[in-house]
């Protein structure tokens, strides 16, 4: 990887394989780290929100057309156009897979960018992602199919994750966590990338990490905030302000999250390839990202 460092960099020790404090407020205090510190960086690039907000403009484009094919055709189980219905809809999840991932990239590149020192630019977030725009086409295809397969497998038979994390070292999320900025950044085919991110997660983590980040928790319990309106909306007065409220909520934390979730995991990246702790995060909530 290019040896630039961020003048916001400082250097330290290895990460340390001992366990974390496992009581909630512990690792509520590390979820909180974590998105205050992805937050405060977004705060000097608040135009990089353009990137998740483009994403969700298609995405939703695309799921419109199914809705309007249901609508046009008349969907029943028993008839011979729901078969290509069911064909659409599989199709329009995959551009779905592909457009979140496309954009997800180009967050992942501007990240990369002000781990540089410069200020990114959402032309620079478009410009890493269409430099592994097929790659990034062969790997939504695969991680939409494979991956999400082994995502159910494993919630549905507990031994099914068993054996996924002694094929892959990890659970899938966790194995595939810096696909992205391996191909962005060190311009790697999808299979280089995935060997290269679980080769990262392995050699600063250890083997057997499990959960999910810690932004990923402070947003669901954000998230949860959305049901105050929608249930004002539906049981209370609110009728359909309270569902709209609700609706905007989720969707502004939805793309929140996806450049929270892009600076974290670059950032991550980051210290696992050069061991700094970059933008002010701490080393123990670095060493310990994951919370179960």
């Amino acid at each position: 990887r290019r040896g630039l460092q961020s003048t916001e960099s400082t250097h330290g020790a290895p990460a340390e394989r001992s366990a974390p404090p496992s009581g909630f407020r512990a690792q509520l205090a590390r979820g909180l780290h974590l998105t205050g510190i992805s937050l405060r960086v977004l705060v000097h690039d608040p135009h990089l929100l353009a990137l998740p907000f483009l994403a969700l403009v298609f995405s939703g484009f695309v799921w419109l057309l199914v809705f309007i094919s249901f609508w046009a055709v008349g969907y029943s189980p028993a008839a011979a156009s729901s078969t290509i219905l069911y064909q659409e809809m599989f199709v329009a999840y995959l551009l779905t897979y592909f457009l979140c991932t496309y954009f997800m990239a180009a967050i992942v590149g501007a990240a990369d960018t002000r781990l540089q020192g410069h200020r990114p630019t959402v032309s620079d977030g478009f410009r890493a992602a269409n430099g592994c725009f097929f790659r990034i086409v062969a790997w939504s295809l695969f991680a939409a199919t494979f991956g999400v397969l082994l995502r159910l497998a494993s919630l549905r038979w507990e031994q099914a994750g068993r054996i996924q994390a002694r094929i892959l070292g990890n659970p899938w999320p966790i194995a595939s966590v810096f696909v992205l900025p391996a191909m962005a950044v060190e311009d790697l085919g999808p299979v280089g990338a995935f060997r290269r991110s679980r080769h990262l997660v392995r050699e600063r983590w250890g083997s057997h990490p499990s959960g999910v980040l810690g932004t990923g928790v402070v947003f669901l319990l954000l998230w949860l905030c959305g049901f105050v309106p929608l249930l004002w909306g539906i049981l209370g007065d609110g009728g359909y302000l309270g569902v709209g409220l609700a609706v905007l909520l989720w969707l502004g934390l939805m793309a929140l999250w996806s450049v929270v979730h892009g600076i974290l995991v670059t950032s991550l990246y980051h210290y696992a390839t050069e061991s700094s702790a970059a933008f002010g995060f701490s080393w123990k909530a670095l060493n310990h990202p994951w919370i179960r």
